[in-house]
């Protein structure tokens, strides 16, 4: 029978905060197939703040632990959802795995496709649910565009994508958050990886397996950053400029361009470009079509962002709805934290387990190794670790 889900939030810094949200969203609909019982963090402060944040919207209050040992030992969790750094995915998942706790992992997986590999084979042995915490495939903007461009094929067969993003917008490294982004060793590399998993999901989702990348990455912005997490004074060494081509096997390709150090107006495009048509991002472009789609077709007509809605719902059945959108949720985090609650109570697989972020993950770690070694790269390679010169220094320094 199936029962309310006790989950722990481990990590109860910035991103937890939208996790939150997601619960609050769905408890003020009826929701009662989850109970948040606990909030764990190093800095107590972050855990109490979020386990007030809870109470207020749930009634009662998750206690408040400071590791993950102890909260193992209150034994007041079946299941985690893990929205620590990225440097302590695996460090933190794979200790909550091995003692039969069910977990959801914030994007990406792990700090490298080795450290993800490790935390899967930690869940495949303690037979418990692994999640990647993916929520910008889940709005409905985005699962509306990607039924228009991969289902429905209102654009014809695709042919090219230009995704484009170029500005002077220097990340504030004053903030204590974005200190963490700066630093490689803290994440792993900086925006291909940060937003770009969720680039990298939406294009395979749209457009399927990726065979080769070859990316030119540069690090233009190497400011100094004061007390940073972990590693203290420092500088920025995280890559801030990049051009990469990806391409599907299919024969579709997308030309992915971002850099934030470029001084005069901000240029910003999301095009698709299909036999019969073109999409249009309408959103930031790199949580594609989060914010929105709209189509222009061959024969002159224009689709709105309604229009595609319209027509994408009108496709579901009941059934789909409650399963895509449940108890009428349209906010991207709440639906991603119901599918991880029900995909417990059900025993079933989650939309997104670990295996699904590892395949977003890889894309990125390819544009990384191919920027490095300044060669395209085979996606499998990279996947097979028979390339993994970038990942190294990471895996090295973390004992991964």
């Amino acid at each position: 029978m199936a029962h309310t889900v006790k989950l722990a939030l481990v990590g109860c810094g910035g991103i937890s905060g939208a996790h939150t949200h997601g619960y609050k969203d769905l408890y003020g609909r009826g929701c009662r197939e989850f109970a948040v019982t606990a909030c764990c963090d190093v800095r107590s402060a972050c855990a109490e703040s979020r386990a007030d944040e809870i109470a207020a919207f749930q009634g009662k209050r998750p206690q408040v632990f400071a590791s993950v040992d102890d909260l193992l030992r209150a034994d007041v969790a079946e299941a985690a959802d893990v929205c620590t750094p990225h440097c302590f995915h695996h460090s933190t998942a794979i200790p909550l795995l091995q003692a039969g706790l069910h977990v959801m992992c914030e994007k990406p997986l792990g700090i490298t496709v080795k450290a993800s590999k490790k935390i899967i084979e930690a869940a495949d042995k303690a037979g418990v649910v692994l999640a990647t915490a993916e929520n910008a495939r889940r709005s409905p903007t985005s699962r509306a565009c990607v039924w228009a461009i991969r289902d429905a094929k209102l654009i014809g067969d695709m042919r090219l994508a230009t995704v484009t993003y170029l500005a002077n917008s220097q990340f504030d490294y004053t903030q204590y958050a974005m200190k963490w982004r700066g630093v490689s060793l803290l994440t792993g590399g900086g925006m291909i990886m940060d937003s770009g998993a969720h680039f990298a999901d939406m294009q395979t989702l749209m457009f399927g397996p990726v065979e080769q990348v070859n990316c030119q990455w540069d690090v233009f912005d190497k400011r100094p950053i004061l007390d940073a997490p972990i590693v203290g004074d420092t500088h920025a060494d995280v890559e801030d400029t990049w051009t990469v081509v990806i391409q599907f096997a299919s024969g579709m390709r997308t030309v992915w361009t971002y850099g934030r150090s470029f001084y005069g107006d901000k240029v910003e495009f999301g095009n698709y470009y299909g036999s019969a048509g073109t999409m249009y991002d309408l959103g930031f472009k790199f949580h594609c079509f989060q914010g929105g789609g709209e189509a222009l077709l061959a024969d002159g007509t224009r689709l709105s962002n309604d229009d595609l809605q319209a027509r994408y719902q009108a496709t579901l059945s009941e059934a789909d709805k409650a399963r895509l959108f449940p108890y009428g949720c349209t906010d991207s985090m709440g639906i991603e934290v119901w599918d991880y609650i029900d995909s417990i109570r059900n025993r079933r697989k989650p939309e997104m387990d670990g295996w699904d972020g590892l395949n977003a993950k890889v894309l990125c770690e390819a544009c990384f190794e191919s920027g490095l070694a300044r060669v395209p790269v085979k996606v499998q390679d990279v996947l097979d670790g028979k390339i993994d010169a970038f990942q190294r220094r990471f895996d090295d320094y973390w004992g991964i």
